[in-house]
């Protein structure tokens, strides 16, 4: 029996090769292979895409997102968020990525909590959305942390 394309496979960090289940170093570049973290990150980045999601379901249906600093930071928040969970989800453990994330949390979670807050006195407005910008933050805040020293 063959291996299907891609099952098993584990991902350069650096380049994104993608290499033999049991390999230590890249057939590419040779960069030393980590599988836990690249898993570590790739939660971290469904929880960014998730949250991106979100905010762009809100906008099209919820009419206080309409507000023209709501629907800015919103966007805002979407575009850092996509960005950050692409290059997460790559393997791509730089600054620019993770700078992009936490922006993108700290965005998401400001325009989703003030909503929260505002939908609480309008019945059947609010949501709690913010949860999923906590638990971003929570999770690459410990995955960073999680992350092997170079």
């Amino acid at each position: 029996m063959g291996m299907a394309s891609g099952e098993g496979r584990v991902k350069c960090a650096r380049c994104g090769f993608e290499n033999l289940p049991n390999a230590k170093f890249c057939s590419n570049c040779g960069a030393r292979l980590e599988r836990a973290l690249e898993a570590r990150f790739e939660a971290s980045a469904l929880l960014l895409a998730v949250g991106s999601a979100y905010l762009i379901v809100s906008l099209a249906v919820n009419a206080i997102y309409q507000v023209a600093i709501f629907a800015i930071i919103s966007i805002i928040s979407v575009a850092l968020g996509l960005y950050g969970a692409y290059e997460l989800y790559r393997g791509r453990l730089s600054l620019r990525p993770l700078a992009s994330s936490i922006l993108s949390v700290a965005l998401g979670f400001v325009v989703t909590f003030w909503v929260f807050l505002l939908g609480l006195g309008i019945r059947g407005v609010f949501g709690p959305g913010w949860v999923i910008f906590v638990a971003a933050g929570l999770k690459l805040l410990s995955d960073w942390r999680a992350r092997p020293r170079r």
